[in-house]
C-alpha cells in the first residue's frame, strides 16, 4: 500500500477508508493541486528526453541536403541487383545465360538445391561462384541494415556504424565482382560480371562517399523547445541545479502559466475584436 501523503504514515490493506487512520487527511484529495503538478513536471521531462529522440531521427533523413541525397544514395544500390549481375555459358551448374537477383532467387527455390551445391562444389569454378553469390548476400544484409538504422544517423555511434556498413556492402559487393570475373572457365559454368554488377559496385561506392561527406559537413539538430511548467526545460534544470527551493520553482511556474494564459486571452479578445469589425464593415 501507499502512504500518507499528509504524515507520510504507511496505509495497510485494511486502511480503505478515504481519511487517514493516523491523522484523518484525505488521502485522495490532499494536496492535490500540487501532486498533479508533480505529475505533469515529470511527463514533460520524459517527453524532453523523447523529443530529443525525435529531433535526431528527424535530423538524419531532412537535416541538411546531403542527409537527403543520402536517402536516394542508399535506395538506388539495390536497384541495380535486378539488372543483369551474371552472364553465363551454362554447363553441369544449369545456369541461364543471365542472373539478376529474381533469377538467382528463382534458381535456389525451383532448382534441387542438393544436387545444385554437389556440382558447384565438384570444381574450382562452381566453389568461386558459390562464394560469389555468398558476398552478394552479405552485401545486401549490409544494405538492408545501412537503410533500416539511417534513422539513428545522428545518435552518438551513428557516424560509425553508417559508414562501416557503407564500406562493408562496398567491400563485399566489390569481392562479388572481383570473384566473378577471375573465375576460370569449367564444367560447371564460364561466367564473368554483367553491367548490373558494375553498376551495382558503382552505387555502393557513391553511396560511402556520400555518407563520409554528410558527416564531414555534420548536420545540425533543430531541437524543439519543450516546457516544463511554462519555464523552458533548459532553465528548468539549471535552476535544480542550483539548488533553487521547490517552493520557489513552483511560484515561478504557476507565476509564467498565468502570464501565458492571459496572453492567449488578449490573442483570443484581439481575433473576436477583428472578426466583430470585419462582420461591422460587411454589413
Amino acid at each position: 500500500m501507499a502512504n500518507c501523503p499528509k504524515c507520510g504514515r504507511h496505509l495497510r490493506l485494511v486502511d480503505w477508508k478515504q481519511k487517514c487512520p493516523h491523522c484523518g487527511a484525505n488521502v485522495f484529495l490532499y494536496d492535490l493541486q500540487e501532486r498533479l503538478m508533480q505529475d505533469a513536471d515529470k511527463a514533460e521531462v520524459q517527453h524532453f528526453y523523447f523529443q530529443k529522440k525525435v529531433d535526431r531521427a528527424k535530423a538524419s533523413y531532412i537535416g541538411s541536403k546531403l542527409a537527403v541525397a543520402r536517402i536516394v544514395t542508399s535506395l538506388l544500390p539495390v536497384g541495380a541487383v535486378f539488372l543483369p549481375l551474371i552472364f553465363t555459358e551454362p554447363g553441369s551448374g544449369g545456369l541461364p545465360k543471365t542472373l539478376d537477383a529474381i533469377k538467382l532467387y528463382s534458381l535456389f527455390k525451383e532448382a534441387d538445391l542438393g544436387a545444385f551445391l554437389d556440382a558447384a562444389k565438384a570444381e574450382l569454378t562452381g566453389r568461386l561462384f558459390l562464394a560469389a553469390l555468398v558476398c552478394l548476400i552479405l552485401s545486401l544484409l549490409a544494405w538492408l541494415a545501412h537503410f533500416a538504422l539511417l534513422f539513428l544517423s545522428c545518435s552518438p555511434k551513428g557516424k560509425a556504424r553508417n559508414i562501416s556498413l557503407s564500406a562493408l556492402m562496398l567491400g563485399f559487393s566489390l569481392a562479388f565482382v572481383l570473384l566473378i570475373a577471375f573465375t576460370p572457365n569449367g564444367a560447371f559454368a564460364a561466367v564473368e560480371p554483367g553491367y548490373g554488377a558494375y553498376l551495382y559496385l558503382l552505387l555502393n561506392a557513391v553511396n560511402l562517399v556520400i555518407e563520409i561527406l554528410v558527416f564531414r559537413q555534420g548536420i545540425k539538430i533543430a531541437h524543439k523547445q519543450c516546457f516544463v511548467g511554462g519555464i523552458p526545460i533548459e532553465e528548468y534544470f539549471e535552476m535544480q541545479k542550483n539548488g533553487v527551493p521547490h517552493e520557489e520553482i513552483r511560484a515561478e511556474q504557476y507565476r509564467r502559466m498565468t502570464a501565458l494564459q492571459q496572453e492567449k486571452e488578449r490573442e483570443l479578445a484581439q481575433e473576436n475584436k477583428e472578426k466583430e469589425a470585419e462582420k461591422y464593415v460587411a454589413e
